[in-house]
């Protein structure tokens, strides 16, 4: 008697792979498609944006040529656009930087935090918010402010104590005039 050995095992762990579908490749080539359609697009508008950048260039050279080399002038203003067209001028001329320099140089005590401040230049009103660790640094500070030169006529309007994590705090609101020359 002679042994066989025994029959190969047929264990096929991958599954075999079905062939592509109608549906499949169609999905595919649709989408190669579109795909060349958006690159078609692309490339008819960024010609076309180049062609206006073009364009743009040589209009900009020949209006450059024609005044030879300056600005092409603006028609005139009439006289009731003149005045508020100064009066914004300066507005916009005002030291601002003046102003706020000051209030943070009244503002330097560590006690002292300003929180808001709301101005007009064209009144010369200004409003500030803000908040002190006591009733005596918001005086001190309204001494300060009015001591730097701008501001004139500083007035606390409200404040009210506010107890926060056993610290307490003054917070304030005062209103003050101010000058600020270009």
């Amino acid at each position: 008697m002679s042994r066989r050995p025994p029959p190969p095992l047929g264990l096929d762990f991958v599954a075999a792979r079905r062939p592509p579908s109608l549906l499949g490749w169609t999905l595919l080539a649709f989408g190669v498609l579109a795909s060349v359609g958006v690159l078609h697009e692309y490339q008819v508008l960024d010609d076309r944006r180049a062609d206006e950048a073009r364009l743009l260039a040589r209009a900009r050279r020949s209006i450059d040529a024609r005044n030879g080399g300056e600005a092409v002038p603006s028609a005139p203003l009439k006289e009731g656009e003149i005045k508020p067209a100064l009066a914004a001028a300066r507005l916009l001329g005002r030291d601002w930087g003046g102003l706020l320099m000051e209030l943070e140089g009244a503002a330097a005590d560590p006690g002292v935090a300003l929180l808001e401040l709301e101005q007009d230049a064209s009144s010369g009103s200004l409003r500030l918010a803000g908040e002190a660790r006591t009733l005596s640094e918001v005086f001190a500070f309204l001494t300060r402010l009015e001591a730097g030169g701008r501001v004139r006529h500083a007035r606390l309007l409200n404040y009210r104590f506010r107890a926060e994590d056993g610290a307490g705090s003054v917070v304030f609101q005062l209103a003050a005039r101010w000058e600020a020359g270009p």
